[in-house]
């Protein structure tokens, strides 16, 4: 059971605010003092799983708010905070804040569900990942550091491995290490020329990530019953290099789909923001959702979608957002017909980009066999079928085809629409004086199948305008709610092909 949506009613300095979770990746990124960490740990919050599993950290699956964050006695008493997370099988969850005085002192809890302890959570495996697992060894108290008391079987070790060298594309044989201390219990990555005294921050960084993907597919094999779980990372980016933070990436998206898992973090890296906006991302759009934080305004405003990357950049380095046009978007159609007629209905319509249109020829059966089989170039393009395919395939709010009105093609709805219009309506009042017994006359004796009413339809088209302008406008005019459907489908695909291929231009 995925979580769909989160929901804040109120929580410290955070209100109505409301995001959509990705199938696998969600971005959080904001500057500081945006509530990023707080959010990881009401989401973590939530769940609690089965005290028979334990995670390589050998830590239980589950994360309180209060290994995240603390309540303070003095700002935080005189509120009541509440919170939803939204699940994709339509359930919800809702929790509340709550002071209670024990012994004197102030307690501060958060019910999930209700007040039963413990019993309206949902069960689900979460872990969290805080920035205590960058604090170094050498901070550390000799006394208390413990190696090699646990191992990895030799399964899981190989895989350590090779994440390890892919995130940092090297060849290195990597022996993870046990290391137990006051602040970590983890594999640190270990080779014949460091230990884990030895390693960098990123490297013990990534070595707490490799880990922790690595208990879920653990988990995945241990339980018959496992459905998903929840992996929440605080400032992924850290102590990291870029290629690194991108290769992180890639692997994520990876193992989130093999265990089916969703992977939340925060972020304030321009790399790795950059990195989603442009193409080389594309991989990720279908199932990661980007979340952005500002207070640049005072309270916490939060948007989605990757087209607020521009916005987030701007913000983050205190710059203004410079105006960029977006790069074209193709337009497909099945025929010359189609694209007159579809053109006339959008145009002038200004949908923040540049309309490239492309008469192939292609039939509606072929465009959606090539739909179906995930051809890349109609997810970042409009595809324009015919009135009369609607009853064999169907607009979904993950493709990107727009029906033309009607359930005819579109030579017939032209003939239906100027059967029905009377002889005193204007469009035929003009130059070529092609008047309503001139059409009758010619469309007399013509037969209903397709190509006969191709042969009309282009031989007549020299008295409707360019490309049919006058016929399809007059139709737009006294049609304006069908048109208007075909102009809010095709706003909301190009919308949501920005949000995903857009690439950010980000140098001055």
């Amino acid at each position: 059971m995925k979580i769909k949506r989160l929901k804040i009613t109120n929580f410290r300095h955070l209100s109505n605010l409301d995001f959509d979770f990705g199938s696998i990746l969600t971005v959080i990124a904001g500057g500081n003092g945006t509530g990023k960490t707080s959010m990881l740990g009401i989401i973590g919050h939530i769940f609690k799983y089965s005290n028979a599993y334990y995670n390589l950290f050998n830590e239980r699956f589950e994360t309180k708010y209060s290994a995240v964050f603390r309540f303070s006695d003095t700002h935080d008493v005189t509120e009541t905070y509440s919170y939803q997370l939204f699940f994709e099988n339509g359930t919800n969850k809702n929790a509340a804040s709550r002071i209670v005085t024990e012994n004197g002192r102030i307690r501060h809890r958060i019910d999930v569900g209700g007040r039963i302890r413990g019993g309206g959570k949902v069960s689900k495996p979460v872990i969290f990942l805080s920035l205590k697992r960058l604090l170094p060894l050498a901070q550390e108290n000799e006394r208390n550091i413990k190696l090699g008391l646990q191992t990895l079987t030799p399964e899981l070790a190989v895989e350590y491995n090779e994440i390890y060298n892919e995130v940092f594309s090297t060849t290195e044989t990597i022996n993870p290490v046990h290391t137990k201390s006051s602040n970590k219990n983890s594999f640190s990555p270990t080779t014949a020329n460091f230990d884990s005294h030895g390693i960098s921050a990123g490297q013990d960084n990534i070595g707490h990530i490799i880990l922790a993907l690595l208990s879920f597919k653990k988990l995945k094999q241990d339980n018959l019953n496992y459905d998903g779980g929840l992996l929440l990372i605080d400032e992924l980016d850290a102590t990291l290099y870029p290629a690194a933070q991108k290769n992180l990436m890639k692997v994520m998206l990876r193992i989130g789909r093999e265990v089916n898992l969703q992977i939340v973090f925060t972020t304030h890296s321009s790399d790795l923001l950059n990195f989603l906006s442009s193409k080389k991302a594309a991989q990720f759009k279908h199932s990661t959702n980007f979340v952005s934080l500002s207070n640049s305004l005072g309270s916490v405003k939060v948007q989605q979608g990757f087209s607020e990357l521009e916005n987030l950049l701007a913000d983050l380095n205190h710059e203004a957002v410079r105006s960029i046009r977006p790069k074209k978007v193709n337009f497909y159609f099945e025929d010359y017909e189609a694209s007159c007629f579809y053109k006339n209905i959008i145009n002038e319509i200004d949908f923040g980009c540049e309309k490239s249109y492309k008469n192939l020829s292609i039939s509606c059966g072929t465009y959606k066999t090539l739909i179906d089989k995930g051809f890349e170039e109609f997810f970042r393009s409009v595809v324009v079928l015919d009135g009369d395919f609607k009853s064999t395939f169907n607009q979904t709010d993950t493709n990107n085809v727009v029906f033309l009105p009607g359930t005819l093609r579109p030579e017939n709805v032209v003939k239906e629409f100027l059967q029905g219009l009377p002889e005193n309506d204007p469009f035929w009042n003009n130059p070529a004086q092609y008047t309503k017994r001139v059409f009758l006359n010619n469309i007399n004796g013509v037969s209903d199948d397709r190509e006969a009413m191709k042969r009309w339809f282009n031989s007549e088209i020299e008295f409707w305008g360019q490309d049919a302008s006058n016929l399809f406008l007059r139709w737009k005019e006294l049609n304006s709610d069908e048109a208007q459907i075909v102009i809010d489908r095709t706003n909301a695909i190009i919308k949501r092909i920005i949000d995903k291929f857009y690439e950010l231009s980000t140098n001055n």
